[in-house]
């Protein structure tokens, strides 16, 4: 794949089209090679999002949630008369009669409490990593996870406040609802009640459907103009949790978005609307699968990545009951913001607010989850089989786990033409509640490359089969997965079960993975020549002592190496990847080779800094730090992780002090990792 397809095939993603596998391993290797490209993907994505750029993440504000604190007993913060207007058009009188949750057993509510609470008296509310409140924060992600499973149905209503949308409208008042049933329908509405100043705007009325095999979406188009085109769209026989069309089910419970517990901080506990609740906070750019509703349609504020999203939880259920974002500070906040003309946004206000007004697990009414007529539909192209007539189909009996963590089985699906590179190709689902499984599987694998949504720097890992695999942690578009090659056979897994489950899961299948082929771990592009190596191979073969980053942020572990050949120079690459979901920050790339002087800068954007009392060089854009030391140029690539975050790690670069022939890192490395 040359730059110019590289390019277009991105343009396609980020506007929402659906490439195929072949398509996807394709472009994610070309950008793995390519820093022309990679620099496109990220000021394309800046532009779309909004300047996503990524700063150092803010000194933690206890200001703000302490005045929070003071109004938790209210309801909303919408007037009376707003309230009853929302409450009026949602039909949700009764609903607000009846108690918010079910209410908790006193014993389990203090047990639940004194526990977490105990936790922070030690730890601090924001301890180092490995304190005490670590262990809050690890109990919380294991609640949610547990939770997904056990849940049938769901039903809520939320208020929405969103401040600054432009410089005519300073306060919106929304309304969503959200309906969940077991195993894959979901529906959420959300309805604009603002009094706009005329007729030049378009209210943000959305609707999302999705009833298992079809998927249905309406709301005005995105657009410049003052008058929004809507837009309907039907897709039908798309594949069971498909990541094209996704249902936003963090909603319901944020097993997305809380899947790391390394990646959010536990404030405290309390009470939201009379309950008992479990207080955490995050970044926003790893809280955005609460946000779905900003990616369906119409026009909504911008957002910096690092402002703080401030998440209630039901201490009992897990469901969110209130989220707040409240703006980082810095300098680098504030120049963001006066290039989308936001007025002054002090860090301890809020400026967009989702409450709960009722939740309640009752099963949605019949018809609830009816996708509307309309003229024309995209046929995705999954064909549903039966598991026994599987072979008829492929000519051979797919495997399957020995366990599945108490899942039931969903369906069995031929993927679509365009997604099979070979025709043998079978995708079994798993489901309970909101958790699901995938097993695919195919019998003539020819591509030299993973199978599955699996990138090339993925992480060798041990199955307790005794067999390889290559896992990559949960993203934005896919679960937790791997990809598990050998003789005739290649599958790959993607769960929202944990980590262990995972590789529980992959352990019971009967196929024992091998590593991948030396054929598949050679790239040749136009810049230059890749090969994954161990780091023992690679400390071999450089011309200098390589080194590598002794202390890492939280969650991040090693991943995989790579000589890199550019003409007459060879350097490394060393991934480093987080251990249970990279939303937000994604993987760290520490480079190295020999060098005198810094390249040229590959952006216009950019500035110099101290690294290790030397001049460096900061590429905010890119996530880039550069520098020089002892004949030897580095750099780190850490978007996400911002200029401060970027120079602790560079801080701790030393010799490699164990090299252990399967290329696993120094303890050093891995410290902290959870992996």
């Amino acid at each position: 794949m040359d730059c110019s397809r590289s390019q277009a095939a991105l343009s396609e993603r980020m506007d929402g089209e659906h490439l195929s596998p072949r398509v996807t391993a394709a472009l994610d290797q070309h950008l793995a090679g390519c820093s022309t490209c990679r620099a496109f993907e990220q000021r394309s994505y800046r532009l779309r999002e909004q300047a996503r750029f990524s700063v150092a993440p803010a000194v933690p504000d206890l200001v703000g949630p302490i005045m929070a604190a003071v109004e938790r007993e209210s309801q909303v913060r919408a007037s009376p008369l707003t309230r009853t207007r929302l409450m009026r058009s949602m039909g949700e009188r009764q609903l607000l009669r009846r108690p918010l949750l079910r209410t908790l057993a006193p014993a389990v509510a203090a047990l639940l409490v004194g526990a977490i609470a105990g936790s922070l008296l030690v730890g601090g509310p924001f301890p180092e990593p490995g304190g005490r409140s670590a262990i809050a924060a690890a109990a919380v992600t294991r609640g949610v996870a547990s939770a997904a499973s056990k849940l049938s149905a769901y039903q809520a209503s939320f208020q929405i406040t969103e401040y600054h949308f432009s410089t005519d409208v300073a306060v919106r008042e929304l309304s969503m609802n959200v309906w969940f049933e077991a195993p894959e329908r979901f529906r959420l509405d959300i309805a604009d009640h603002t009094s706009y100043p005329g007729a030049g705007f378009t209210p943000t009325d959305l609707s999302l459907v999705v009833n298992g095999p079809t998927w249905y979406s309406s709301g005005p188009a995105p657009c410049q103009f003052s008058r929004c085109p809507q837009k309907q769209t039907v897709i039908t026989h798309r594949v069971p949790f498909s990541p094209t069309t996704p249902a936003p089910t963090d909603l319901v419970l944020p097993v997305t978005t809380l899947a790391d517990a390394n990646q959010l901080t536990v404030l405290g506990v309390g009470t939201v609307l009379g309950r008992n609740a479990v207080e955490v906070q995050l970044p926003f750019e790893r809280a955005r699968a609460l946000f779905p509703f900003l990616d369906l349609g119409g026009s909504w504020r911008p957002f910096f990545p690092n402002d703080r999203v401030v998440l209630w939880l039901d201490a009992s259920s897990w469901f969110p009951l209130r989220w707040s974002v409240y703006p980082a500070s810095g300098l680098e906040r504030d120049q963001w913001a006066l290039r989308f003309g936001l007025p002054e946004e002090p860090s301890k206000r809020a400026i967009f607010e989702v409450s709960a007004l009722s939740v309640d697990e009752r099963v949605p009414t019949p018809g609830t989850f009816t996708i509307p007529q309309v003229k024309t539909a995209t046929d995705a192209g999954a064909t549903v089989i039966d598991l026994a007539d599987a072979s008829k189909q492929t000519g051979f009996a797919p495997v399957v786990p020995g366990t599945v963590e108490g899942l039931d089985l969903y369906r069995v699906v031929l993927p679509p033409a365009e997604e099979q590179p070979t025709a043998d190709e079978t995708l079994i689902t798993y489901s309970k509640g909101l958790s699901w499984l995938k097993v695919g599987e195919t019998r003539s694998w020819s591509q030299d490359a993973f199978f599955g949504p699996v990138g090339f720097h993925a992480k060798q890992v041990a199955l307790p089969n005794g067999g390889i695999a290559y896992y990559e942690p949960a993203s934005a578009d896919h679960g937790r997965r791997l990809s598990i090659h050998s003789a005739g056979v290649d599958l790959y897994v993607e769960t929202n079960l944990s980590r262990q489950d995972l590789l529980g899961v992959a352990g019971s299948l009967p196929v024992r993975g091998i590593e991948i082929p030396e054929s598949w771990r050679v790239r040749v592009a136009p810049g230059g020549v890749t090969e994954r190596v161990s780091l023992a191979e690679a400390a071999a073969q450089l011309p200098f002592a390589l080194s590598e980053p002794h202390r890492l942020p939280a969650g991040y572990g090693f991943a995989s190496a790579e000589l890199v050949r550019v003409r007459d120079r060879l350097g490394v690459n060393v991934y480093f990847q987080q251990s249970d979901a990279d939303l937000g920050s994604g993987p760290i790339r520490f480079h190295a080779e020999a060098g005198q002087e810094l390249p040229p800068a590959s952006s216009a954007s950019q500035s110099a800094v101290e690294v290790l009392g030397t001049q460096g060089r900061w590429t905010p854009d890119r996530g880039q730090l550069e520098w020089v030391e002892d004949g030897v140029y580095y750099s780190l690539d850490g978007p996400g992780l911002g200029l401060e975050g970027l120079l602790g790690v560079a801080a701790s670069v030393g010799p490699l002090d164990s090299v252990v022939s399967g290329g696993a890192p120094s303890p050093s490395s891995t410290a902290g990792a959870g992996s």
